[in-house]
């Protein structure tokens, strides 16, 4: 499966001298984009949209919907929580593509009890929002140290 493809999204920063950027903030660029990573997550975990609902503490149609339409309607650069539980889940997935090249083993690891963390990833994810920052922080931090 390949990385998802951005090449297609028109840029939102305008370049105002030769050595200058400034940009501003593009909802429909960001949701199409969020949702594209969902979408690359959900086919290499080989999760369904109500599993990933579920670990986002969301409603699985408004997951669905989400997918379905591909894209997450998006109103400000702030994000709202539902959002950034979203980016928790992508950084955890990003996280595992650099440990590890074989879906099966990223599903393995989710799916697996861990005696350093006392729990299985994929069950603290889905109890609460703090369980998926956690688990975020810790792939962070093994990730750090040269995992």
């Amino acid at each position: 499966m390949t990385t998802p493809n951005f090449s297609h999204m028109a840029t939102a920063g305008k370049k105002t001298s030769d050595n200058d950027f400034s940009s501003h903030f593009d909802p429909n660029l960001a949701g199409v984009a969020i949702v594209e990573g969902l979408h690359y997550l959900k086919n290499r975990l080989e999760w369904s949209g109500t599993k990933i609902a579920s670990i986002l503490h969301l409603a699985p149609n408004t997951v669905n919907t989400w997918l379905k339409n591909n894209i997450i309607p998006l109103h400000s650069a702030a994000l709202s929580p539902d959002v950034q539980a979203i980016i928790h889940l992508l950084a955890i997935h990003r996280s595992l593509e650099a440990m590890f090249e074989d879906p099966i083993h990223q599903r393995a690891w989710l799916a697996t009890f861990h005696p350093e963390l006392n729990v299985i990833p994929e069950k603290l994810m889905g109890q609460s929002f703090d369980g998926l920052i956690f688990i975020r922080q810790y792939l962070d931090y093994v990730r750090g140290r040269g995992a």
